[in-house]
């Protein structure tokens, strides 16, 4: 959008901005998380960075933005990017706009007050942070808060102008991060958080100048790490054997113009030069030395594996002393005071003595636990997975229908099985589908456990499993879901409603058979209730109506879950309801292969 001196920005302005900011932010997502290296080589920054802002954007859901103020927008944005942090490049980039709209809330919107709110913003975020590294975030925000003030002061450039001309300055300290911070520069990558700043500024200066943003392209950190991998492989081999000659082929035509890690690309220059003199030792050792610190770099120990995530409300523990608490559970922590209380972020091994720890001092509320390992093994593997979301529900249930109830209650992915239940590679393909970073997964068969459980130990994303055994406890705790908890409290407020609505099972027996005394014969209807049989015949009407009839306490609705096998439903819901005058049915198309009914009592 175009802005000019007699224009003043109003809340659906600012709000059209970061919009479009997120926008192009999202776009850029995947490059900024294949820089990401540093404090963990995790490979979320750029996802954590974009859900950090369309937090913010969606907790301003609830207000009229067309009659916002720049100001009351500002105000809620900042209190709502807050909330809504993720990862230690999220949480900074909160406190920064933390910052800045405090001073320009106490300023105004001036020019002058701009150049303040932007020096505010980088100290909030430097003092802040605990343990602050120079040839990170920290370091761009310092960079564009000085250079701003510096071409201020020179030219007197309208706003807008004076941001766009910071932008070569911020590329060049992008550029330098390498330098400032070792891990970086062996894994020659520029940092993460940097680059999705830089991306943001850049994003507001090319809105405010009403352009568009080009998209750029990086290679993914596996196919870095392999082509590092077949190039200490060819130099090992020395002479180039014929076998050997196509991947010397392929490896000495890639394009160093689509080269953007600096290690790899000193690296193949180095292997070009080799391929002109084989005999030279001294290039060999060069190009080894320059291998073992790339692959080292993408391969760190990680000593805290969760990083954990939560709001504490509580007036009853000041910062230096939560600070001083929590420092011994791991590191990289990051606290935001705000008048409520803190949001916190920590790299542990003990996320729930944390979130045990923090509640004796007041609320908890919003915790995220990520698995950091598992999000390295997607970083750098082949097959990764590119997270589109933080959170998942994925059930795997036996019939189309219920997978459509299901969607309706809440789950956001359904693996539908047929008469042979999914395999552990139909399991992990059904959980790298959601693109979740974080899933809950919930199975109608508690045969389908071995499986989901191994599937789980393979899958990139961070799993919370629901032991359900059946299809209805699955419908049961799919209703305690709520879109307003987050995925720990999902997970606690669903295992704790496994067992809270009252089925009996129908099904046809395909044998004669006995249980407690209770003779079935073969081609007979029965009904199961509480593992037991209460009831068979040779009639389903039959079989449904005594059924319900032995079952039945005070419930006035019964709901009936038709297999794929019946046909006739109708037929027997209006049986039903001349039999049971006083009971509410309700019919739905399971789809299930076994049970010709499930019937559920409310």
């Amino acid at each position: 959008m175009k802005t000019d001196k007699n224009s003043s920005l109003t809340g659906r302005d600012i709000d059209k901005i970061i919009k479009n900011v997120l926008y192009f932010l999202s776009m850029e997502k995947e490059r900024i998380n294949n820089l990401n290296v540093f404090p963990v080589p995790d490979g979320d920054t750029g996802l954590n960075m974009t859900l950090t802002i369309q937090g913010a954007l969606d907790s301003l859901r609830n207000f009229d933005i067309e009659t916002l103020s720049a100001e009351d927008y500002l105000k809620r944005f900042s209190e709502g990017i807050v909330f809504n942090s993720r990862g230690c490049s999220g949480v900074i980039l909160a406190l920064y706009s933390q910052g800045l709209v405090e001073s320009l809330l106490a300023n105004g919107l001036s020019y002058n007050s701009i150049r303040f709110a932007l020096q505010n913003g980088y100290e909030k975020a430097f003092k802040e942070t605990i343990n602050p590294k120079e040839g990170t975030i920290l370091t761009l925000m310092r960079v564009l808060y000085e250079r701003f003030n510096e071409i201020a002061a020179e030219d007197g450039s309208k706003p807008v102008q004076t941001l766009r001309k910071t932008i070569p300055f911020l590329r060049e300290a992008l550029d330098r991060t390498p330098e400032m911070l070792p891990i970086l520069k062996e894994a020659g990558v520029v940092d993460s958080g940097a680059m999705g700043f830089l991306v943001i500024i850049e994003g507001i200066a090319i809105e405010l100048e009403d352009k568009g943003l080009s998209k750029s392209q990086l290679m993914t950190v596996a196919h870095t790490l392999l082509i590092n991998k077949y190039i200490r492989y060819l130099i090992l081999k020395k002479r180039l054997r014929k076998k050997n000659r196509l991947l010397k082929t392929v490896i000495s035509n890639v394009s160093l113009i689509n080269i953007n890690n600096i290690s790899l690309l000193g690296t193949l220059q180095l292997f070009n030069n080799f391929l002109k003199d084989i005999g030279n030792e001294n290039i060999v050792k060069q190009i080894l030395k320059r291998s073992d610190e790339l692959q080292s770099s993408w391969n760190p120990p990680i000593e805290n594996k969760y990083c954990t995530e939560f709001v504490l409300e509580s007036d009853r523990i000041v910062r230096q002393d939560l600070e001083k608490e929590l420092e011994r559970f791991g590191d990289s922590l990051l606290l935001i005071s705000f008048k409520k209380g803190y949001k916190v972020h920590i790299h542990t091994n003990n996320p729930k003595l944390v979130l045990t720890t923090c509640a004796k001092w007041g609320k908890i509320t919003s915790s995220k636990i990520d698995n950091m390992k598992k999000q390295h093994r997607n970083l750098v593997c082949d097959d990764k997975t590119a997270y589109a979301k933080e959170n998942a529900i994925l059930v795997i249930v036996n019939g189309k229908g219920f997978a459509e109830i299901l969607e309706g209650l809440g789950a956001t992915d359904a693996l539908v099985y047929g008469k042979v239940k999914p395999s552990v590679k139909d399991i992990q393909k059904a959980l790298d589908r959601t693109r979740a970073k974080n899933i809950i997964v919930a199975a109608d068969d508690s045969d389908i456990s071995m499986a989901l459980n191994s599937a789980i130990t393979l899958s990139k994303s961070n799993v919370e499993l629901i032991p359900t055994k059946d299809i209805i406890s699955v419908i049961s705790v799919m209703y305690a879901h709520s879109s307003a908890y987050d995925i720990i409290q999902n997970a606690r407020e669903m295992r704790n409603n496994l067992n809270n609505i009252k089925f009996i099972k129908i099904s046809k027996s395909t044998r004669d058979f006995s249980q407690n005394g209770q003779t079935v014969d073969k081609s007979d209807f029965f009904a199961l209730y509480k593992k037991q049989i209460i009831f068979s015949s040779l009639l389903l009407e039959e079989t449904i109506t005594h059924s319900i009839d032995i079952v039945r306490d005070d419930e006035t609705l019964v709901t009936l879950y038709g297999g794929k096998m019946e046909k006739n439903r109708e037929k027997l819901l209006n049986i039903l309801r001349k039999e049971f005058t006083d009971i509410d049915f309700e019919l739905y198309e399971g789809g299930q292969d076994r049970y010709n009914y499930y019937i559920t009592f409310e």
